[in-house]
């Protein structure tokens, strides 16, 4: 079995991780999900939160993702990020103001209206980087 599979983060700026990894946890529209060598074929999409990469047996690299799409194949795994920060440089505390700023506006909008979909990702992602200590998983 294998111990290790190869992992690629790509954002519109470039590749910010592509090597070896043991496991990946990220989340997906239905939420949590992780993924370990000899994984099945997938593809999903990412919602906003934290993927981490488990290196090695206490090595961790952790980033903050916007959102985007994750791809599993053969043996290879692909997340393709609207956006990717390391945790470390988010302050959760400027975040707040940001959470009710987006609440407020999206609160005003209709499930038609052509922005919608954007204000609810501005939202998921408002309160990612709001809660960015909780949903830290690797020990720092």
């Amino acid at each position: 079995m294998a111990d290790t599979f190869q992992f690629r983060l790509v954002t519109p700026t470039g590749v910010l991780f592509d090597g070896a990894v043991e496991q990946v946890t990220a989340v997906g529209p239905l939420g949590e999900f992780g993924v370990l060598p000899l994984h099945t074929n997938f593809i999903t999409s990412i919602a906003p939160g934290v993927v981490t990469l488990k290196l090695g047996e206490a090595n961790f690299n952790e980033y903050l993702l916007a959102g985007g799409l994750a791809e599993v194949k053969d043996g290879v795994m692909t997340i393709l990020a609207l956006e990717a920060e390391a945790p470390g440089a988010v302050d959760s505390i400027a975040a707040a103001p940001v959470v009710l700023e987006a609440e407020q506006r999206l609160a005003h909008m209709s499930e038609f209206d052509p922005a919608y979909a954007d204000a609810v990702q501005a939202l998921a992602l408002a309160r990612a980087r709001a809660q960015i200590n909780q949903l830290r998983r690797a020990p720092h």
